[in-house]
């Protein structure tokens, strides 16, 4: 039994050298929307997509090992962000409570562009978030489209927080909402990966616009690296791969979701 122990122990302390010991890159543990094509999605209990590859092309320049968690609530990943239990948020708006406890790293990975979802025979025009009062909205818990629409939405609107994009998309179809509103390129990945095409369709005006950014844990030990990482970020030839990585993933999460054969969206 002795000997089975230290051997263990041996082979324990092996493991830990070779993460901690000399020569080996640091580790930074990262987190990310598990519902958010092209950007960041689930697959198969990983999360992949661009801000993933664009966060680990990025820190591996600056010497660090990206440790991305396996997918969980969009939510708590920023309160593993806020409470430093990771150090990065891989991607998304800015708004005040996330300033707060993160630091913002520009340039960004990307832009959002946040549109309506409703029924097809659905009479709403949109124009101005005025259009929004008293509706019934749907959106995903833990989104932000920025601090000054979240507000709006808060005071004239009717929010429904659902857990995932899908179950908002369900109750849409149900009459249970008068809209849902989601980034355009994740909405139409979703209505057609769930077969929704002739239940749903997006309004064609934007209602708001804004950069998705990595956010460093202001209780993350890898804040000194913010710097490099901006200056890496920055490149040009970092912007041209960047651009790619946007056709390359869109295409990537078109072909892993397939329209459903099933309508999961009629009643």
């Amino acid at each position: 039994m002795l000997i089975r122990s230290s051997i263990l122990l041996m082979c324990l302390t092996a493991s830990v050298w070779a993460e901690n010991g000399p020569g080996a890159q640091a580790v930074v543990r990262a987190c990310g929307h598990p519902a958010a094509p092209p950007m960041s999605w689930d697959h198969e209990g990983q999360l992949i997509g661009v801000c993933v590859e664009a966060a680990r092309r990025a820190f591996s320049a600056v010497g660090l090992t990206l440790k991305v968690e396996p997918p969980i609530p969009w939510a708590r990943c920023q309160l593993m962000v806020e409470t430093g239990e990771v150090d990065v948020n891989l991607c998304a708006f800015a708004n005040d409570k996330r300033r707060e406890y993160a630091v913002m790293v520009a340039p960004p990975i990307g832009h959002n562009e946040a549109v309506l979802i409703v029924r097809r025979d659905s009479s709403l025009v949109y124009k101005s978030w005025a259009d929004l009062n008293g509706l019934r909205i749907g959106m995903g818990r833990g989104v932000s489209f920025g601090s000054e629409f979240d507000n709006y939405l808060a005071q004239q609107a009717r929010l429904d927080i659902a857990l995932s994009e899908a179950r908002n998309l369900q109750k849409l179809t149900l009459g249970r909402l008068d809209a849902v509103i989601t980034a355009r390129l994740a909405g139409q990945q979703l209505i057609r990966s769930m077969g929704c095409e002739g239940q749903l369709r997006l309004l064609p005006a934007q209602v708001t616009e804004g950069r998705l950014l990595m956010q460093m844990s202001k209780h993350s030990k890898h804040l000194a690296a913010l710097p490099q990482l901006t200056a890496f970020l920055k490149r040009p030839a970092q912007v041209e791969w960047l651009q790619a990585q946007h056709i390359r993933f869109d295409a990537t999460y078109a072909q892993l979701h397939p329209a459903a054969q099933t309508r999961v969206c009629e009643p």
